[in-house]
């Protein structure tokens, strides 16, 4: 009888450390997903963003030498 709690208890703990990472997984791609989607919807302004930071650094560059 001992040996039948201990192999269930065992086997209950062993799904719960399963479903935890299948949840962990699945927050990753929801999270994946959102930053995509940001990307997306601000593609514009990150562009913009990017080239004004780039020309900054070209002009910096040109000035020291």
């Amino acid at each position: 009888m001992d040996k039948l709690y201990v192999a269930t208890r065992n086997w209950i703990k062993s799904f719960f450390e399963e479903e935890q990472g299948e949840t962990n997984i699945i927050a990753i791609i929801l999270l994946i997903l959102v930053v995509v989607g940001l990307v997306v919807i601000f593609r514009t302004q990150i562009t913009n963003l990017i080239n004004s930071l780039f020309g900054k650094v070209n002009e910096s560059v040109e000035d020291s030498f």
